[in-house]
């Protein structure tokens, strides 16, 4: 983020200049990206809190070990809308409803989905991380977290490389809002981190809603869930459950499948 100068009308002489932040997405992806390619970690801004994430495998297992993640919890990959229509398997009806969610009602969105073995970006991942990242036949990814997310998703994608990551806290500690709540551990092993403020989605719940399209299931309580729950009763029925809240159900993870994500 590089600061632009503004001058002050009728400021006399010497002109006022105050220094105005001006935040860069493009740019910004593009100096994260450069790291990622080259084997570092990152920790990026989202819409629905800060995520730590990498695409080589060295670098992926050492935001595992740093998170202090247990052997049975899933990397996610954070995606796009686009990379999503690529890499996932969904019949109409289910690709229907991510759409409604993700593009026509701009919600942000854990998607869990079958995917395509085959695709260059997932034989990427090689056996070991594929293991680490799908469960069930199926891999999480975070469609329509910002502008951001996008870009750097975009970048990864024309390159040929899996953006995996996770959100940039110790594990059961709650995804972070604010860079300055990260814990230091995780902040010292990234290599570079983009600060852009609080995220949107902070209140009552950060991190995603994640909803398994397999089995047309919640998996976990997250941001914009009320609205989320709201269209997928309205539009095609389904009923989801009320969010005990925080106090309740910290993690908002349902399940044992849920918990791996």
């Amino acid at each position: 983020m590089a600061p632009a100068l503004e001058v002050e009308e009728g400021a006399q002489t010497p002109a006022v200049i105050k220094l105005v932040p001006v935040i860069d997405v493009e740019e910004d992806a593009r100096r994260v990206f450069h790291i990622l390619k080259t084997g570092g970690v990152a920790i990026i801004p989202s819409s629905v809190g800060y995520g730590v994430v990498a695409t080589d495998p060295a670098a992926l297992q050492k935001v595992f070990v740093t998170k202090r993640r247990k052997p049975h919890k899933k990397h996610a990959m954070i995606g796009s809308y686009a990379l999503h229509q690529e890499l996932h398997v969904l019949p109409p009806r289910e690709a229907g409803m991510v759409k409604l969610l993700t593009v026509d009602l701009s919600l942000p969105l854990g998607v869990v989905a079958p995917f395509r073995p085959d695709h260059p970006i997932i034989q990427k991942l090689g056996e070991d991380m594929l293991s680490r990242s799908s469960v069930d036949g199926t891999l999480a990814m975070l469609v329509n977290g910002g502008p951001f997310q996008d870009e750097l998703s975009r970048l990864a994608a024309e390159a040929g490389l899996p953006l995996m990551g996770s959100s940039a806290n110790l594990t059961g500690k709650g995804t972070k809002s604010l860079v300055e709540d990260i814990e230091p551990e995780i902040r010292n092993a990234a290599d570079i981190v983009i600060d852009y403020g609080r995220r949107q989605y902070s209140y009552p719940r950060p991190s995603s809603t994640m909803y398994d399209f397999k089995y047309n299931k919640l998996l976990r309580f997250g941001a914009c869930y009320d609205s989320i729950r709201d269209v997928l009763n309205r539009f095609y029925h389904i009923n989801l459950p009320d969010d005990p809240g925080r106090d309740v159900l910290f993690s908002g993870h349902l399940g044992e499948l849920a918990n791996q994500y």
